[in-house]
């Protein structure tokens, strides 16, 4: 589910070519993101995950995040750069916190 909305959201950024984000921090998301996925499907030990907290954590927030770093512009309440910044810390943020889980906790 996760590679399937990731799928779309980067088909978007490329369709629609009307984000204000600059393309190398687009591309760095893009990148980051991929990782994550990575980290989050192939890497063991794998999350048994039965709770809708969990999953919106794992699975809801990043891509939450991505779609904020790539779109800012549809968050008409923030100015962009703090739409990016909080995109990016979502991202980065969950996935320190999976990190330490697959490390230390599961």
């Amino acid at each position: 589910m996760n590679l399937l909305v990731f799928t779309f959201l980067v088909c978007l950024y490329f369709h629609l070519n009307n984000s204000d984000t600059p393309p190398k921090e687009a591309y760095s998301a893009m990148i980051f993101m991929g990782f994550y996925l990575v980290v989050f499907t192939f890497i063991p030990p794998f999350p048994d995950i039965r709770s809708t907290y969990m999953s919106a954590l794992y699975q809801g927030v990043p891509m939450l995040s991505f779609g904020a770093v790539l779109f800012p512009h549809l968050n008409r309440t923030s100015p962009e750069v703090v739409t990016r910044v909080l995109g990016w810390s979502g991202m980065v943020l969950v996935f320190v916190i999976l990190v330490i889980f697959k490390l230390v906790v599961w």
